[in-house]
């Protein structure tokens, strides 16, 4: 018997790895992605019930400017966190939870 390890069990375990950090990768992008929707719907909602309230056009057009402003402040944040997820999970291959966990145990 050998004392290296077999090809085929070293490439199993290889394809196990990138299968899981794969798999971490998405769950990260998803709740990001989840996290997003969830906030702008919450703040669309507001946005319609402070739209029910106005009483004469000058508060529809306010509740409007405020609407769109939140809406591209929201969207331009959240193109960033994605960025910097993205770089994150391209240049390490975990996502930022993953990585605190093992520092945690290290």
């Amino acid at each position: 018997m050998t004392t290296m390890a077999d090809p085929m069990i070293m490439a199993t375990l290889a394809a196990t790895d990138a299968l899981q950090s794969c798999t971490e990768a998405c769950t990260g992008w998803q709740q990001e992605i989840a996290q997003f929707v969830d906030h702008r719907l919450a703040e669309n909602r507001h946005s319609l019930e402070a739209l029910m309230a106005t009483r004469d056009l000058a508060g529809l057009l306010q509740v409007q400017q405020q609407w769109g402003l939140q809406m591209a402040a929201d969207y331009m944040n959240e193109a960033g966190r994605l960025t910097d997820l993205f770089t994150t999970l391209s240049l390490t291959g975990t996502t930022p939870a993953v990585q605190e966990t093992a520092m945690l145990v290290a």
